[in-house]
């Protein structure tokens, strides 16, 4: 009677028996139970605030208080005015207030950093009052002022700026549905994201080869006058970067979503989430169009770029930093807005919709086109290091656009095979933080020196730009020693005033004690010093460097 009474008491008693239940009960039951637990979590779980105007009013002052303290700003003056005024615009626009006298504290604590900048400011300050602006932030809803606090909002800056703009969202829906319902919605970001994402990508490709974007800013000459205006308000791109970041930090300051590591970093594949015929994603329509879109602008864009640079023969006057440097990067840019977008649309809803294996279907097209994109920066990178060199900047770019592809194929396994949105951060995160690692432990000045000194032994002299004017280590100077016999007379004496320059900085250095000894620096004075060597020091006319700087920069 113990056992049956813990059964729920609208469950049959005949189902008390100790036989086995049937499969379609046991299955009804197993069902109940997970609705209960997700119910309780719900009821124990924070609940989803509305987005007032008074918050967008707030998200608005940060951005604009950024804008005027932080990019266009030059010093703690500046700072003070920051951490003064943006405490006053998050309690403005918070989306709980609880915690009173924690937000007293932090508030009071806050303003004291702002009266220390403005008096006579230090960096310690500034970044304290940041750390404490994270924990008014936390005490308005509702947790704590601690270290632990602090670093859950890092953790889940990211989850909870994308819940905070799905609230965004919502609210936007549930005021738009009040005059146009929902469907006219959905049926309206089915047309309009589509044109939206092919603008945006297609301006990245345009940026990426100045010959076209040339010929369309000569197209656009009669919007010249007005776009002028608009340019001298915005002045830069990265300025409009910066505000999505405030805005991002505001948004994140104003409905904090504070998640344990664990939930952060959560790693099972969603299993649970089965595909229901009724459970249909609004906006469907939308990504579908959209991905189709996308899928033929990148088809068009890979033929262009097979074309025009995969054949190697450039005309004279060929913009190879434009094309092989600055296209390159905003290549990049467009790989990492497309693993990005990705990521957004197969969501959690999206991977329990009927229609899903459609949709990824069309996202393993669009995927592979970007594959086919970052093959096209590799082949913009060795162009532009088989015309002058190789230099730290195209290691970094090399590791960069890597980490950007190993994005790709992440999001793709990501899609095939349900993970969470925590399982594609935490690997992204250590795909970058490898490429750091290699960037680091790896002697990438003594390879780059050593291809530069290659390629100018061989007659091929515009790298030896790289050799000119970008600064290197120790184990630069030691790949660079068999310049010493280059056939160029300019380059030879040079290098070799170079090299003679260094051996004195070394020798000029007192030695501390063991602790500060470098093994390369001992190899390359070993080296310097061999007799055999001697013939080579042979007197040179003064500012022999400076004439191989000179001689040099025609290939910079």
């Amino acid at each position: 009677m113990e056992e049956r009474s813990r059964l729920p008491i609208s469950m049959p008693s005949f189902l008390t028996d100790s036989r086995v239940l049937p499969n379609s009960i046991a299955a009804e039951q197993l069902a109940a139970e997970r609705q209960a637990t997700e119910r309780l979590a719900q009821e124990q779980s924070p609940a989803r605030l509305g987005v007032a105007w008074r918050e967008l009013l707030a998200v608005l002052l940060l951005v604009v208080l950024g804008d005027l303290t932080l990019y266009r700003g030059h010093g703690f003056g500046g700072y003070a005015l920051l951490l003064a005024a943006a405490p006053l615009a998050l309690l403005l626009g918070a989306a709980r207030h609880q915690r009173p006298w924690q937000v007293l504290a932090a508030t009071v604590m806050i303003w004291g950093a702002a009266l220390r900048l403005a008096w006579c400011g230090n960096w310690l300050a500034f970044a304290l009052g940041g750390v404490l602006l994270i924990c008014l932030s936390t005490s308005l809803a509702g947790a704590g002022m601690y270290l632990g606090d602090v670093l859950r909002w890092l953790a889940s800056f990211i989850p909870s700026l994308f819940r905070g703009l799905a609230d965004y969202e919502a609210t936007f829906r549930q005021r738009v549905s009040l005059r146009w319902g929902l469907p006219a919605q959905a049926i309206l970001w089915a047309y309009l994201l589509p044109p939206i994402c092919a603008v945006i990508f297609l301006g990245l490709f345009i940026q990426a080869n100045p010959d076209v974007s040339l010929w369309v800013q000569q197209r656009l000459l009669s919007f010249q006058e007005l776009w002028s205006q608009v340019w001298s308000i915005i002045g830069s791109p990265y300025r409009m970067g910066f505000w999505l970041i405030c805005g991002s930090v505001a948004i994140g300051l104003m409905r904090p979503h504070l998640m344990t590591l664990y939930e952060v970093f959560q790693t099972e594949p969603l299993e649970d989430l089965k595909v229901d015929n009724t459970s249909r994603t609004d906006l469907y329509p939308a990504y579908r169009n959209t991905i189709l879109v996308l899928i033929v602008l990148f088809a068009m864009y890979l033929v262009f770029e097979f074309v025009t640079m995969w054949t190697r023969t450039f005309p004279p006057g060929f913009h190879y930093s434009g094309y092989a440097h600055e296209g390159a990067a905003w290549l990049t840019v467009a790989l990492a807005l497309a693993t990005i977008m990705l990521s957004i649309i197969f969501n959690a809803s999206m991977m329990t919709d009927p229609r899903m294996p459609a949709l990824r279907n069309l996202a393993m097209i669009w995927a592979a086109e970007n594959i086919l994109l970052a093959l096209a920066v590799y082949n913009r990178l060795l162009i532009y290091v088989g015309f002058n060199g190789m230099t730290r900047m195209r290691v970094v770019g090399i590791l960069g656009v890597t980490s950007v592809l190993a994005g790709v194929v992440l999001v793709m396994i990501k899609i095939s095979r349900g993970h969470s949105f925590g399982w594609l951060l935490k690997n992204q995160i250590f795909v970058v933080a490898v490429a750091a690692y290699l960037y680091a432990v790896l002697p990438v000045d003594g390879w780059v020196m050593t291809y530069n000194v290659r390629q100018v032994l061989v007659g091929n002299l515009p790298p030896s730009v790289q050799i000119a004017h970008h600064p290197t280590t120790t184990e630069g100077w030691l790949a660079l020693l068999p310049l010493q016999q280059a056939e160029n007379q300019v380059i030879r004496e040079g290098v070799v005033e170079m090299l003679t320059n260094h051996e004195r900085r070394l020798k000029d250095v007192t030695p501390i004690d063991w602790t500060a000894r470098q093994l390369a620096d001992e190899q390359f004075l070993r080296a310097v010093a061999l007799p055999e060597n001697d013939s080579l020091r042979k007197p040179i006319k003064p500012g022999a460097e400076d004439r191989f700087r000179s001689f040099s920069f025609q290939w910079y």
